[in-house]
């Protein structure tokens, strides 16, 4: 089987290639020709030799013995760290995590409460639950978690003044002050429980020892990943054997390979691309799934960068983008158009108000001439000082694969042309672009967001120590827009948040520093065997619940 995928991706590539629309990477793409994301190449050494004795059985024999490849655009142990995605995987788990409808469930802690003063928390811990390792599962394991994941993200779980093990499965974590997304962080996959002995001195993870359904066998960077059946397992036996997750960054290859039977599913957000949807949906062995995703995509604006650090020239940008048109032709209905930073999945916590003025380019056109942008020669190019209007939208391959992210910057491009404008688009390998993007070295890029929390995302995107907007090049710098978000990470008042939530939302508005440009529609495919497979926003895969269904079924 994985032998004929091999030759599906070599054809499918030799087509992209003929057909001329992907060019070399730093290429300048011209105005008629593009995942909480990674950016690992695929290894090199070209295709993987697959025996016909690894490549398994016949496909019923397959079914009977319960075995599942699985295909997606990335590698699922780069990233964390830990060398096996917890959502995508099921190899690690959570003290708490966040259930189809995004509240929060138990998982290795059965019960928990937080004092009327929001400073303490306690987690009843789940008993009987074994490590991959054979290792019983207590509380001296969540406490050395909680302090490894500290030390790499000290902001993560707030302050905390001190971790007191109760009894062996009863834990209480005290805060200095309250910290109001801390069941968010504790939910997030980043903080998974992690076996101790599989952490070395340094805090770095060797092995991804956890007490999942799954535990992982074999790793090819880049390449593949296995996964076996946890025998051990606490909760409900799993159906499945084994599981094979390909690495597959591009959409057409996935989509062609899962035609061709040589994967059973297609998982992860990004998974099937809109403009494949009608193709696959067209095979009767297939069955395509989908669900209003939590992982909005988000167009960033330097604001470092002449003539952006013009807070008309950037909202002038946001008037010039029709977001309606980027939902209904590059994502095909696929995808929800968005009203402010904050996500229509975080609804508690978005603005009643549409925040963004999209498709206003007479609007836009005004706020340039006040910046000084006009047509001073009538050649339909805007230009101040002799110089013309030309700004750069930064791609990356890995992106590219899983997002029609050049589909979109096109249709950006043609609408800020209409106002006089030249966009450059150019893609680069994923390493290049994130250290162009924190080097300030190009004007905009597009990129997926999940997130921790509603909280954390606000810090995120719009405070000035903000990691994304210091990764994305953005640089905003608001003291106002900074003293807020600091009061809203230590409000557990709900009511008081909310307020907050708004004045923030306003505030990032008003920056035009991050453009929301929509929201994703998560879509997934299986063939007509695979059974049980239910889509999670946060695209987290209920492996324990999946199965094959057999010819005599």
């Amino acid at each position: 089987m994985l032998k004929r995928f091999a030759i599906t991706l070599f054809i499918a590539m030799l087509i992209i290639s003929l057909s001329g629309c992907a060019g070399t990477e730093a290429d300048t793409i011209g105005s008629i020709e593009e995942d909480i994301i990674e950016d690992a190449a695929p290894a090199e050494g070209g295709e993987e030799e697959i025996t016909e004795e690894a490549a398994g059985q016949s496909p019923a024999e397959e079914a009977a013995a319960q075995e599942i490849i699985a295909g997606l655009g990335r590698d699922p142990g780069t990233q964390y760290g830990y060398g096996a995605h917890p959502p995508l995987t099921k190899v690690l788990e959570t003290l708490v995590i966040r259930d189809a409808l995004l509240q929060f469930k138990p998982e290795l802690a059965e019960t928990w409460d937080v004092s009327d003063d929001g400073l303490t928390w306690t987690f009843n811990l789940r008993k009987g639950v074994k490590f991959h390792d054979g290792s019983d599962f207590n509380a001296e394991d969540v406490k050395h978690n909680l302090l490894r994941v500290s030390a790499s993200s000290p902001d993560l779980f707030g302050i905390m003044e001190e971790i007191n093990i109760i009894d062996d499965y009863t834990i209480e974590v005290k805060h200095a002050e309250p910290f109001a997304s801390f069941l968010y962080s504790v939910a997030w996959a980043g903080a998974a429980i992690i076996a101790p002995e599989a952490i070395d001195s340094e805090g770095k993870v060797t092995e991804p020892i956890g007490t999942g359904p799954y535990k992982r066998t074999e790793w090819v960077t880049g390449e593949k990943m296995v996964l076996e059946k946890n025998g051990d397992y606490w909760g409900t036996e799993p159906m499945l054997d084994t599981i094979t997750l390909v690495n597959i960054p591009d959409a057409t290859t996935r989509m062609l390979a899962l035609q061709a039977g040589e994967i059973d599913m297609v998982i992860d957000t990004g998974g099937i691309i809109p403009e494949h949807v009608a193709m696959v949906e067209a095979d009767p062995d297939i069955e395509v799934l989908t669900i209003d995703g939590a992982v909005p995509h988000y167009m960033t604006i330097s604001t470092a960068r002449e003539p952006f650090d013009d807070v008309n020239v950037r909202k002038a940008i946001m008037y010039a983008i029709d977001t309606e048109s980027i939902v209904q032709y590059a994502l095909e209905g696929y995808g929800k158009k968005m009203t402010s930073i904050i996500p229509n999945s975080e609804s508690e916590w978005l603005h009643p108000e549409n925040l963004y003025e999209f498709n206003n380019p007479d609007k836009a056109l005004e706020l340039l001439e006040t910046a000084g942008w006009t047509d001073t020669d009538e050649d339909g190019i805007l230009d101040k000082d002799g110089e013309r209007f030309v700004a750069t939208f930064l791609l990356s391959t890995s992106l590219i694969g899983r997002w029609p992210y050049l589909t979109i910057a096109e249709i950006i491009q043609d609408q800020l042309s209409d106002i006089g404008i030249i966009l450059e688009i150019k893609v680069v390998e994923g390493g290049l672009w994130s250290e162009t993007m924190r080097g300030g070295g190009a004007d905009f890029t597009l990129r997926p967001f999940a997130g921790i929390s509603p909280h954390s995302r606000l810090y995120s995107w719009v405070h000035s120590g903000g990691d994304q907007n210091l990764a994305m090049g953005m640089n905003l710098d608001n003291p106002e827009i900074d003293m807020l978000i600091e009061e809203l990470l230590s409000t557990t008042d709900d009511a008081a948040a909310k307020e907050l939530f708004y004045q923030i939302q306003e505030l990032a508005a008003e920056e035009v520093s991050v453009l929301p440009i929509y929201d994703e529609v998560l879509i997934n495919a299986v063939r007509s065997n695979v059974k049980g497979y239910r889509l999670h926003p946060w695209f987290y895969v209920n492996w324990e619940e999946i199965h094959i269904e057999s010819i005599s079924e």
